[in-house]
């Protein structure tokens, strides 16, 4: 099963985006939590989660599928 990281990951390549590019686009001001998120020693908040699913035109279900990581609380 694919990680979040992953996933991450491998929607920036696609993107063809450097971790510096996905990092502006986002408003992080380093590349390090972005590489961080990558090899899974960190996750986004839910703020940086929803600006992920904006740049990369996806929702929160397809960036983390099958995880619990951005449930809503009802």
């Amino acid at each position: 099963m694919s990680t979040l990281g992953k996933n991450i990951r491998n929607l920036r390549l696609k993107n063809r985006l450097s971790q510096a590019a996905l990092a502006d686009l986002i408003n992080i001001p380093s590349q390090s939590k972005i590489s961080a998120w990558e090899s899974d020693q960190s996750v986004p908040n839910i703020l940086e989660a929803q600006k992920l699913c904006q740049v990369f035109n996806i929702s929160l279900d397809e960036l983390a599928p099958h995880s619990h990581l951005f449930q809503r609380i009802a």
